[in-house]
């Protein structure tokens, strides 16, 4: 059986493609001297699959099948200087950043959107044993930051219903 990757449009054998992508783009990139066969469009892309994604080691009320992979995602999202403003008022006074709060909530749905598509991709119905991770990187003296949101899980393929 054949697998299409997803960097070269090329098929390839089921065991040289791992996660959408094929051994030879993953040590050396895609080839680019054309563009791959199926071409996704901005509003595909954009699509979130409809994948179960649970922190426990099981979905209620159904089986696991086989254990595909484990798939992670990552989001990072700068944080401006007047955010940053905004916070440090909020160190001396005390109380919640409405911004913060906002800024993680939105790398946090993108990194698990992400997770979504990357378990698609193997041909999972759900994620399970999903860990998030959050940090913080400073840019330097630009005053401003990036946070890092980082998933991970086992992508897992259920019994039907």
């Amino acid at each position: 059986m054949q697998s299409l990757c997803r960097d070269c449009g090329r098929y390839k054998p089921e065991k040289e493609v791992q996660l959408g992508i094929c051994d030879e783009c993953f040590n050396h990139g895609a080839p680019r001297t054309s563009p791959p066969t199926s071409v996704v469009s901005p509003s595909a892309a954009s699509i979130v699959p409809d994948i179960i994604i649970t922190t426990s080691i099981d979905v209620p009320r159904r089986e696991i099948d086989k254990v595909i992979s484990i798939v992670a995602a990552e989001a990072a999202l700068g944080v401006n200087v007047f955010r940053d403003i905004a916070n440090s008022w909020r160190d001396i006074f005390g109380g919640r950043s409405a911004s913060s709060q906002n800024a993680l909530r939105e790398a946090r749905t993108a990194c698990l959107d992400e997770l979504k598509r990357e378990a698609a991709a193997v041909g999972a119905d759900a994620v399970i044993a999903v860990a998030l991770n959050y940090n913080q990187v400073s840019t330097g003296g630009s005053g401003g930051s990036i946070l890092f949101v980082a998933a991970s899980g086992t992508a897992v393929k259920l019994t039907n219903p």
